[in-house]
């Protein structure tokens, strides 16, 4: 009678949670979590239209406008948990920043002068080793909203222009760029993405006077003809300010091979997908979901970058924000069949200025300044998007019956078993010695500590969860479980206590050492890494501390 009685249950409850999966399916197009935002010191300078890039590790933000719409001849970076300001040769306001094979950053165009008037033919390079930069040449046409790409031979293909005439020039290391090729048309901040060691893809659809053709897609290529792309009959790309170079989206991790995420929208109904290209063929990507276009509370999500790819992970994200100026994350798993998305919400309630994202070396997402509404009121603000150094512990939108089914199923399964035992009468069975996979948290903990301490690991800036699990002849899921039952933290939050411990080491024991070396020593990834944790473990700076220690 109980196991019938137990079956009819069992029914009406996967029924019930198969009427609420549907339900929600209806109402929430993918799986939506929450994300940590963390506020950096903000910038010395507010600036908006400037272009912001990671250099061994440390952030840096060049060029750009500040209050007014007046362009500033200024960079700064991050360092010691706080902004310095570098001073450059010219200006470079929505111009273009290009990383070099060198090591050396090129920078050029921009606007002439302020309140975006006017396109300049200013060149120079940046050396991080010395932290200066030197007027260097002259580009082809003068420009503003251009973008750029690196090809295979080290040689920098620019294209892209406003209120001026257009063309395809390429930078090769000497003082005068090079005229290559003539444009069909003249575009605004195309994607250019290289298809070959020596060729490449021009794209867009903003035309030289910044308005949007959405009917018209037009294709440039380097090398021949520009080949037939059917996908843009039906779609074109998102218009991007300031996009990021090339490899930003490139998801193949063979630098020979050329692949690349690419968000596009309908042209009819303005739904958003995204789009794989791969040489010359370009396709939509199948996901497991549509891409979210608006959100209860704020309105319509305007997705505003170019996809964002983490290599290490094979993600790819996108930011966009709502009629609130509440900032979203897309992140897109495109190794999955279908693409797994989800969508990444603060819970921040300031109205965020936007601008364009960079990838920080542990896999966070960093936006610094940026403008709302208008560009004479640019921020000073930097956020950091917590997407790679937080665990990812939230469960999936509409799924929340599943666990409440399961929790119910459990319960009944074992009174079921509890009444079949008693039934049965039988003697009891003896208890089993657990093997190392099953032993009890103070054991396991202790054999924790003991190889964080002996072996010490946690030196090592890639340690995963399961590499302590495969050390302690257990699992992942075991290792985490125990941390989190005898210390209340995560897995990550556990290794960096031990990393703050060495690195308190190395500081009272080396008076002279550097932050960024007693950074990568102790196991962090990276000097802004082991700044944050560090003064979020100990109230104060590495610095700070250091000096309570000397007094």
């Amino acid at each position: 009678m109980y196991v019938r009685t137990l079956f009819i249950l069992l029914l009406l409850m996967l029924a019930s949670g198969a009427k609420a999966q549907q339900q929600a399916a209806t109402s929430i197009s993918c799986t939506v979590k929450k994300v940590q935002v963390e506020r950096l010191p903000d910038l010395n300078i507010p600036r908006g239209g400037g272009s912001t890039l990671v250099i061994n590790g440390i952030p840096y933000v060049m060029g750009g406008h500040t209050s007014g719409f007046v362009p500033t001849p200024t960079a700064e970076y991050f360092e010691n948990g706080e902004w310095h300001v570098l001073p450059m040769v010219y200006t470079h306001d929505h111009g273009l920043c290009q990383p070099l094979p060198s090591g050396k950053v090129l920078l050029a165009a921009g606007h002439e002068k302020a309140l975006g008037i006017g396109q300049t033919f200013s060149v120079e390079l940046f050396d991080p080793e010395t932290r200066t930069f030197e007027g260097y040449g002259c580009m082809e046409k003068k420009r503003f909203f251009p973008s750029s790409a690196l090809l295979a031979d080290g040689r920098v293909l620019i294209s892209g222009n406003s209120y001026e005439e257009d063309c395809m020039e390429v930078f090769d290391g000497s003082r005068q760029n090079k005229f290559v090729k003539s444009v069909s048309v003249f575009r605004a901040s195309p994607f250019i993405f290289p298809i070959a060691s020596d060729d490449a893809l021009v794209i867009g659809c903003m035309d030289g006077n910044m308005a949007l053709n959405s009917d018209t897609v037009v294709v440039d290529r380097l090398k021949g003809d520009a080949p037939q792309m059917p996908l843009f009959n039906e779609w074109y790309p998102i218009s991007v300010l300031l996009p990021k170079p090339a490899e930003a989206s490139r998801i193949s991790r063979d630098s020979c091979q050329y692949a690349y995420l690419l968000l596009v929208l309908n042209k009819k109904s303005q739904e958003a997908a995204i789009a794989k290209l791969e040489g010359t063929d370009l396709q939509l990507l199948p996901t497991d979901c549509s891409i979210p276009m608006s959100v209860k509370a704020g309105g319509r999500l305007e997705w505003f970058t170019s996809v964002i790819v983490d290599r290490a992970i094979h993600r790819g994200y996108v930011v966009g924000r709502d009629e609130r100026f509440h900032l979203y994350v897309l992140a897109v798993e495109y190794d999955k069949q279908p693409a797994r998305l989800t969508l990444y919400e603060t819970e921040l309630q300031d109205s965020l200025p936007f601008s364009t994202p960079v990838l920080l070396p542990d896999g966070d997402l960093l936006m610094t300044g940026g403008i709302t509404d208008n560009n004479f009121t640019p921020f000073a603000t930097a956020y950091r998007f917590h997407l790679g150094t937080t665990d990812d512990v939230e469960a999936e939108a509409g799924n929340g019956w599943l666990w409440l089914s399961l929790l119910f199923i459990a319960v009944l399964t074992g009174g079921a078993a509890a009444l079949w035992l008693l039934r049965r009468k039988r003697k009891p069975q003896s208890v089993a010695v657990p093997d190392d996979s099953t032993l009890p948290d103070n054991l396991l903990l202790a054999r924790i500590c003991d190889l964080m301490e002996n072996e010490k690991p946690y030196l090592n800036s890639e340690l995963k969860v399961a590499d302590i699990a495969e050390l302690a002849g257990t699992n992942s899921r075991n290792v985490s479980d125990c941390i989190k039952a005898a210390r209340g933290c995560s897995f990550s939050q556990f290794v960096n206590a031990y990393r703050i411990d060495y690195a308190k080491q190395l500081l009272v024991s080396q008076p002279d050492i550097k932050v960024a070396a007693v950074a990568l020593q102790s196991g962090f990834a990276n000097e802004m890494s082991f700044f944050r944790t560090f003064k979020a473990h100990l109230g104060m700076t590495p610095k700070e501390w250091k000096d309570t220690q000397v007094s």
